[in-house]
């Protein structure tokens, strides 16, 4: 991985920081802390029936978007995953992206952080020096203080293993995880969350681990979970967008599994049909909202691609401390006459205010508060598209932020990507 160069675009970029000198990775090996034989909570639900294919509880409403453009980049890339801090600064991985002969490459550009007016780019050491890595999710406490997960490739696919790379004393630093930690963290998937006081929460599978401050340790979840969520002194996580639907709380004895709605069995004419709980937001004890949806295919039905037609609706399912409650989205699907492509809930961030935003398309968030649902476009520069990729939460503000990139038409009709940062409300301090 070659290091990323300085950006001169439309703010002045901070400086560029090369990758320390690289050492031979160490292994972090995870305290061991026995199987939680926590039972499951049982919990009612309403409303939770497959939907009508009219139903629409949300009734979101288009709005002028409370989105803004913070960044633009001058050079060709994007940016995808995304941590924010309570000091305001912002932490996001980076890929570069150059076109050659009419063939479209990119490569990885490393981590980038944000200090309110420009970034400063590094670059995270190799776990296993002699093979690529990637990274699968980012979190962050300050500018200080950031965790990346990765998985680090081997001789051969059977050794792939997952990593941690942690900044910390100005530096990044790279180490292999031990099993059963290094089977899935840092695998495609992978979600991890600063929680407070110092604690940092990553899961993926059947697998969690947590750091205290001082150490890794390693707690066993009682479903697969690929999302994380937080707030009010609740941790919860929810089986993500790839596992079967499940939410779990985190107790002080282990993870605890809240049931949640079954699938109801569908009609003769869907088929395959799917339930995702993808992202959870937690705003209070007992105001636990979880995003995802169903969809299927529809016998005999075609898109314009002549691939079998998919349905399905959002679904915004709200904990309330003893009960599930579903909320529908519209109904759409893969052959929509405007050409655009499904509605599908997948990352959500509370807005700071008792609400949360949530992507339903790469380019429309929306937004729910004072339990109103409203639409927002995300800006670009004339002539392109927005595609939002990752969203953030700075803890204790009204600040939320999106990175993603800006997509125009190149010769042939080839598309230009340029890494972008957006946020909606106004720059304050820390409550």
């Amino acid at each position: 991985m070659r290091a990323a160069k300085c950006l001169l675009a439309m703010v002045m970029v901070a400086g560029c920081t090369s990758a320390p000198v690289g050492r031979e990775p160490t292994s972090v090996s995870p305290s061991p802390v026995g199987p939680a034989a926590l039972p499951p909570l049982p919990a009612e639900a309403v409303g939770c029936g497959l939907p009508r294919e009219n139903a629409d509880d949300l009734r979101a409403a288009d709005a002028p978007t409370a989105w803004r453009p913070v960044w633009v980049d001058g050079d060709r890339g994007s940016m995808a995953l995304l941590a924010a801090a309570a000091d305001g600064s912002l932490w996001t991985t980076y890929s570069t992206e150059k076109e050659e002969n009419g063939v479209l490459t990119s490569a990885g550009g490393g981590v980038r952080r944000w200090d309110g007016s420009g970034w400063e780019t590094s670059q995270v050491p190799r776990a296993r020096p002699q093979y690529p890595q990637s990274e699968a999710a980012i979190a962050a406490v300050s500018a200080d203080q950031a965790w990346v997960f990765g998985a680090a490739d081997g001789a051969s696919s059977k050794d792939t293993t997952g990593f941690v790379g942690t900044f910390d004393d100005g530096r990044w630093r790279a180490d292999l995880l031990d099993k059963p930690a290094a089977d899935s963290i840092g695998w495609a998937f992978t979600a991890v969350r600063a929680v407070g006081g110092g604690e940092v929460w990553s899961v993926n599978g059947p697998a969690g681990l947590l750091w205290t401050g001082q150490e890794w340790r390693y707690h066993p979840l009682p479903s697969s979970a690929g999302a994380l969520g937080s707030g009010d002194g609740q941790v919860w996580a929810v089986s993500g967008e790839h596992s079967p639907p499940a939410a779990m709380r985190w107790e002080p004895a282990g993870w605890r599994l809240i049931t949640t709605p079954p699938v109801v069995e569908p009609p003769g004419d869907i088929m395959l049909p799917r339930t995702v709980l993808a992202d959870v937001v937690v705003i209070g004890r007992d105001d636990v909202w979880v995003v995802g949806g169903i969809s299927w295919l529809v016998d005999g039905e075609y898109d314009e691609n002549n691939e079998p037609l998919e349905k399905g609706h959002t679904l915004a399912l709200h904990w309330n401390g003893k009960a599930w409650a579903c909320h529908w989205g519209p109904m759409s699907s893969t052959g929509e006459p405007d050409g655009r492509p499904m509605t599908r809930f997948s990352q959500a961030e509370p807005d700071g205010r008792g609400g949360l935003w949530v992507i339903g398309h790469p380019d429309l968030l929306w937004h729910l508060r004072d339990g109103r649902w409203t639409r927002h476009r995300i800006p670009a520069p004339a002539g392109s598209e927005a595609r939002v990729h990752s969203l953030a939460w700075r803890p204790g503000t009204h600040e939320v932020y999106a990175v993603g990139s800006v997509i125009s038409k190149g010769e042939n009709n080839s598309e230009i990507s340029h890494a972008a940062l957006w946020r909606t409300g106004a720059p304050s301090s820390p409550e």
